[in-house]
Formats: structure tokens, sequence, C-alpha cells
């Protein structure tokens, strides 16, 4: 009966861990620390030309199904290399983007100890919810 009861243990221990292991990075929880820009913030930005990049840090897949007009996508698990090939100053005014803020939020911070004075993040689905369009 013990034998039966401690496999049982060891059986939910692993059916638990194993989720948490396997959390892709579309699935992270908005980091806190990272500063959130509006959707109207960002239009506001995206209309005073040459005032901000937004990056979209979805898959390529993601961002073909709709992405905010002018985004660039550089997919989160190749920020790193693809900001430093982008030879961006590090000035810029940068948001990052993704559907709910986890991918973004942590882009966002990455980028901050990069080096990159001004990070945010926003999110795609509150872009929308405003009524501001995507482009495909």
């Amino acid at each position: 009966m013990k034998r039966m009861t401690l496999t049982a243990v060891i059986l939910a221990g692993c059916t638990l861990a194993m989720p948490l292991a396997a959390v892709s990075a579309e699935h992270m929880t908005v980091a806190p620390a990272a500063h959130e820009t509006s959707a109207k913030e960002l239009h506001s930005l995206i209309q005073d030309k040459g005032k901000v990049l937004v990056l979209d840090v979805r898959s390529p897949e993601e961002y073909a199904k709709g992405h905010v007009p002018g985004a660039i996508n550089v997919p989160y698990d190749s920020l790193a290399q693809k900001i430093r090939e982008m030879q961006i100053s590090k000035d810029t005014v940068i948001v990052t983007m993704c559907d709910h803020g986890g991918r973004s939020s942590h882009a966002a911070l990455e980028l901050r100890k990069m080096g990159y004075k001004t990070t945010s993040f926003c999110r795609i689905d509150s872009w929308q919810k405003d009524g501001y369009r995507i482009t495909k």
C-alpha cells in the first residue's frame, strides 16, 4: 500500500512539473517591472513619424496574421541577436508588442539590460480593443 502511495505521489509531482518546463515563450506572464505603453500613447508616437520603433516579438506566423502598422517582426527567441544586427541607437524609443504582454514585457526588460534607455511594451489585444487597425 505504501509503495502505491509513493508511486502516486511521484507521478503527480512529475505531472505538475512537466507543464512548467514546457511553457513556451508564447505563454509568458507579464513582467511586473516592465513599463506598459497604452495603445493610445503608442498610436500617438506612431503618428509622430520617427519617434518610435515598434518591435513585434511574436513568431513570423503570428505576425503574418496581423500586426500594428510599421511594426518590425523580431521574434522573442532571436531578439538579442537581431537587435545587434539592426544596429539601433541606444537612444531609440522602442515599444515591443505581442498578443497579451508576456513576451513583449520580457523583451522590453531585455532591451533595457542591453543598454536601450527607453523601452516599454504594448498589447496587440489592447490595440485592437481601442479600435486601432492591424495590417497583414
